[in-house]
C-alpha cells in the first residue's frame, strides 16, 4: 500500500488517457477503493496479465517551439496513456531502480535519470578529462552524438510505436 500511495502522491495532474481516469480521482479514493486498486495491481504484477486498454493511447501532436506550424515534421507526438497504468509503471520503475542501485548494476558513468546524478556531471567529467590531457600534454578525443531527431526517427520507423503497443512505455 505504501508503494501505491507514494506513486499516486508523486503523480502530477497531467492529461488523462483513453480511460478518462484522472490523477485527482486516484488521489481522493477512499481506503477500501485503494485496497481494491492495490489488489488489481498486485494481480497484474503476479500474473503478467496487462490490461489491453492500457496499451491504447491518444496521440496529440505538439508543435515544437519556434517552428512553422504548416510543416508536419515540426510536431512531436505525445501519447496520453492511462493514469492508472502510469501509477503501476512508477511502482515497477521504483522497484527496478532500487534493485539496480542495491546490486550496483548501474555504472557510475551513467548520469541523468538517477537520484543525485545529472547530465551536468558528465560536462564536469568532460572538462576534467580535457584539462588533465592538456596538463599532461596529451591529446583528448571526444565523440558526440546528435540525437535531436532520434525520437522522431525511432517513431517514424515504428520502433517506439512497437514498444508502446507492447506496453513497454518509459
Amino acid at each position: 500500500m505504501d508503494e501505491l500511495l507514494d506513486s499516486i502522491a508523486k503523480s502530477s495532474n497531467s492529461a488523462v488517457g483513453p480511460d478518462d481516469i484522472h490523477y485527482q480521482m486516484l488521489k481522493h479514493l477512499p481506503s477500501d477503493a485503494l485496497q481494491s486498486l492495490l489488489n488489481t495491481l498486485n494481480d497484474i504484477w503476479l500474473t503478467g496479465n496487462f490490461p489491453p486498454s492500457w496499451r491504447q493511447s491518444h496521440i496529440v501532436p505538439i508543435l515544437k517551439a519556434g517552428k512553422d506550424s504548416s510543416d508536419p515534421s515540426n510536431y512531436r507526438p505525445i501519447a496520453l496513456t492511462s493514469c492508472v497504468c502510469k501509477v503501476i509503471e512508477r511502482m515497477v520503475n521504483n522497484r527496478l531502480v532500487w534493485y539496480l542501485e542495491r546490486n550496483k548494476l548501474i555504472t557510475p558513468m551513467q548520469s541523468g535519470f538517477g537520484k543525485g546524478r545529472s547530465t551536468t556531471d558528465q560536462l564536469v567529467r568532460l572538462e576534467t578529462f580535457i584539462r588533465e590531457a592538456f596538463i599532461q600534454k596529451q591529446h583528448a578525443a571526444v565523440i558526440f552524438f546528435d540525437l535531436e531527431k532520434a525520437y522522431d526517427t525511432a517513431w517514424k520507423y515504428g520502433i517506439l510505436k512497437d514498444l508502446h503497443d507492447a506496453g513497454l512505455r518509459g
